[in-house]
């Protein structure tokens, strides 16, 4: 068994980077909604079964904007009296608006994004035919000016049409793939992002800055790539391109002198890209197909993953070095990227990928089921820490045990046989006491553990003649690797075709968040006095300035320079959650707040710009009056809830009142009348035990009503006195006054017991449970004395009259 063969100079990559590079976030967000069943039937509640894949991708991206993003596109009045049918249909509407909203802005760009990846591959295959000649064949300098030439025109022809024909961000996409510009962008976004940052960031300063430019990938990524191509190509704007030849051939000459020094040297490496660019532009065509097409995508998907597991395995019967390259080009990555994606998916030895198929594999685990043999297994045995048969060793080297040779501290120093010959011969049971101590196990497990190393040993590293454990955990994965290395090459280049999807959906997101921060600081506006009007005007310029910004990155998104509704109505509607066409409508017909107290003019599309600070300010006024007016209309709601809740707490302690009270009446009433019934025996009407502890529960449930517990003492006393008054009109009883002497002496001795000092009114507030139930408890003793005294005079008075 030979050691492991590692790859050498293989990196980790920073962990913040790691992993997000391969699928950029709203690309892979979008994909792994097919994969969750319950976003597959969000999906087909809005299309069927069998749609295009262009159907499907907007559908899903609605979905994503609806339940992801959180963006709504109708006004709720009242949610709460919704039915659950009535919230769902509302819930399909909206979703269905946001679909004919991403569809109308997405256009045909799906299908233009094929187009442009098609003409990114065949300038490839130019450049590398160009250098497989070269390399080949003793090429004649002039013949080689020739070919050149021949693509220098292709280039510059591809460049006239994208500036003539296509919307402005292709002719950036095209130049940053051509030159590998937009993969190196997205590196620096993702390496700059996994920074970090101040968590508390002043309001202006979040007006001033875009967010985190990670999570709208696309969009940071579109924005860099034209600042970079028009400050190194020296060109200020788009319409320049038209009219200026220059920065076409300075662009030119540098997409050649990338090109001729980004491929391999080898021949062979380069034939691997030609087999690589044959793949790519078959799975495009596949996916242009199911664009056009009805598709299941299940089946889709299948039908690309099968073939291109089956390209995979093809290309791996080949010199691993062309594998390598094969990945680069499918993957559009260096060899350092290339090589840490496969070390992820467990394969650390180039050389392991020799000969290796999908019948090798089969027959491998058949194997390990014949042999009743576990992944795990191998496992231990690969790795030291874990194999049984590596420790017994070391703790028989590094032992005191004379076994008839001396062995130094290496476990190296004895090997596999001797070891074998040790266990199976030494009768001691102290070495096997001993190995059962080191090891962790019996000396009949690991019997057993070496009967297995031995099949293993024998079958796979002898018989079917693989490196070492690390090559048999591999073939063991094979499938595995060869189904993600697979998904990662379909979702690359599906990414490409998604990026205008993905900019979309980014700039929903974009904007609804800084809904977000205008609301902000509207809350620090009105915060404002009238000596602060400087800060006022401020924010508003930063709100505006911030709102431009948007303004210049719509229209280049969506191609729409002569197109200000279109613009500043999607801004509109998602500052205000209203549907795009309701926005638009809204700028066009209502007065526009440019005019206020002029005259009621309406916004004319021939006398704005899309990018247009008085449109800026027209849009955030009528923000700013929606937000004052909904804020009025929360005020109200809230005033009018909590004025329903005092008025059901108020009923609620009249309640509670009228109920601690009633026992109280009935047994003063009650009492108090029937002590005149002839026959009567007057013991029975007296206060008993049992109407103390009831009358003590009620006073302290009593106590525990809205107010001040001494107050609410007195209010059940008074209550009694007064109960008993219309009842014994000849009894002495004492006055308001009285009582509240009473029950305030009570509360405060009780109180004094626990303080050692008199309470203060903050401490009689703050009363004890148990305080409350005793002073409760004393007022009903009272009060059982009073009645008892008003039925003993009532009935002797009686007596008396007859």
């Amino acid at each position: 068994m030979g050691e492991r063969l590692m790859i050498s100079g293989v990196k980790r990559k920073s962990t913040a980077v790691e992993g997000a590079f391969r699928f950029f976030q709203t690309v892979d967000l979008i994909i792994s909604h097919f994969k969750r069943d319950a976003d597959r039937k969000k999906i087909f509640e809005l299309v069927n079964q069998e749609s295009t894949f262009n159907d499907l991708l907007i559908s899903t991206a609605a979905i994503h904007i609806y339940h992801s993003l959180g963006i709504r596109v109708q006004k709720v009045l009242d949610s709460n009296k919704f039915t659950f049918d009535s919230t769902k249909s509302l819930e399909l509407i909206e979703k269905k608006i946001i679909i004919e909203e991403v569809n109308a802005l997405l256009k045909d760009s799906l299908i233009l994004e094929v187009n442009l990846l098609y003409k990114v591959i065949d300038l490839e295959n130019k450049f590398i035919s160009i250098l497989i000649e070269e390399r080949s064949v003793e090429l004649q300098e002039i013949q080689k000016d020739q070919m050149i030439k021949d693509i220098e025109m292709k280039i510059e022809g591809e460049l006239q049409e994208m500036i003539l024909n296509y919307p402005p961000f292709y002719f950036y996409d095209l130049i940053g793939d051509l030159m590998g510009l937009t993969n190196e962008v997205k590196k620096e976004i993702l390496a700059e992002s996994a920074a970090f940052k101040d968590i508390s960031v002043d309001l202006e300063k979040k007006l001033e800055s875009e967010e985190k430019e990670d999570k709208l990938i696309e969009l940071a990524t579109l924005s860099r790539l034209i600042d970079k191509i028009r400050k190194n190509f020296e060109f200020k704007s788009y319409k320049e391109l038209q009219v200026e030849a220059m920065p076409i051939r300075m662009i030119k000459k540098k997409v050649l002198a990338f090109n001729f020094e980004r491929f391999p040297i080898s021949i062979n490496g380069l034939n691997a890209y030609i087999d690589a660019n044959l793949i790519k532009k078959e799975i495009i065509t596949k996916i242009e197909s199911g664009l056009k097409e009805k598709t299941d995508y299940d089946e889709f998907e299948r039908k690309i993953l099968s073939y291109l597991e089956l390209e995979l395995i093809k290309k791996l019967r080949e010199n691993p070095n062309d594998f390598v390259y094969f990945l680069q080009c499918l993957n559009e990555c260096d060899f350092d990227d290339t090589i840490y994606t496969l070390s992820k998916y467990g394969v650390y030895n180039i050389l392991h990928l020799i000969n290796v198929d999908k019948e090798l594999s089969e027959k491998v685990k058949r194997t390990m089921v014949r042999y009743n043999l576990k992944k795990l297994d191998i496992v231990s045995l690969n790795d030291p820490s874990q194999n049984l048969i590596y420790k017994a060793k070391k703790a028989i080297c590094q032992s005191n045990f004379k076994f008839g040779r001396n062995y130094t501290s290496d476990s190296k120093n004895i090997n596999d046989l001797e070891f074998i010959n040790l266990l199976n011969l030494e009768k001691s049971e102290d070495l096997f006491t001993f190995l059962e101590k080191e090891v962790g196990s019996s000396i009949n497990s690991l019997r057993e553990y070496i009967r297995k190393k031995e099949a293993i040993d024998r079958v796979f590293l002898n018989e079917l003649n693989l490196q070492n454990y690390s090559h048999i955990l591999f073939i063991l994965e094979f499938d595995e690797i060869i189904n993600e290395l697979a998904k990662g090459i379909f979702f690359y280049i599906l990414s490409k075709i998604l990026r205008q999807l993905s900019r979309i959906i980014e700039l929903y997101l974009k904007v609804s968040n800084d809904r977000s921060l205008f609301l902000l600081t509207f809350k620090k506006i009105y915060g404002t006095t009238d000596s602060e009007e400087w800060i006022r005007i401020k924010l508003e310029e930063l709100i505006i300035a911030r709102l431009i910004k948007r303004q210049e990155e719509i229209v280049v998104v969506f191609n729409a320079s002569n197109q200000p509704f279109l613009v500043n109505g999607f801004i509109f509607a998602r500052l205000m959650e209203k549907s795009m066409k309701s926005a638009i409508d809204d700028l066009k017909n209502e007065p526009s707040p440019i005019y206020e107290d002029i005259s009621p003019l309406k916004l004319k599309s021939d006398v704005f710009s899309p990018i247009s600070y008085c449109v800026g300010y027209d849009i955030i006024k009528r923000f700013e009056t929606f937000e004052e007016f909904r804020i009025s209309e929360v005020e109200q709601i809230v005033k009018e809830k909590k004025k329903e809740k005092e008025e059901k707490a108020q009923r609620l302690r009249e309640q509670q009142e009228l109920n601690t009270l009633n026992w109280v009446e009935r047994r003063i009433t009650g009492s108090l009348m029937r002590i005149n019934s002839p026959g009567i025996n007057p013991n029975q009407l007296y206060w008993q035990d049992k109407d103390t502890k009831i009358a003590t529960d009620n006073i302290k449930l009593h106590s525990e009503l809205k107010g001040e517990p001494a107050e609410l003492f007195t209010q059940f006393f008074n209550f009694v006195v007064e109960k008993i008054k219309i009842n014994a009109l000849e009894m002495k009883l004492p006055n308001s006054e009285k009582i509240i002497e009473v029950i305030n002496n009570i509360v405060e001795k009780i109180i004094t017991k626990r303080l050692g000092h008199s309470p203060t009114p903050e401490e009689k507030r703050n009363i004890l449970d148990g305080e409350r139930y005793e002073i409760a408890n004393q007022i009903a003793l009272r009060i059982g004395r009073l009645l008892d005294k008003a039925l003993y005079s009532k009935f002797k008075s009686k007596q008396r009259s007859s």
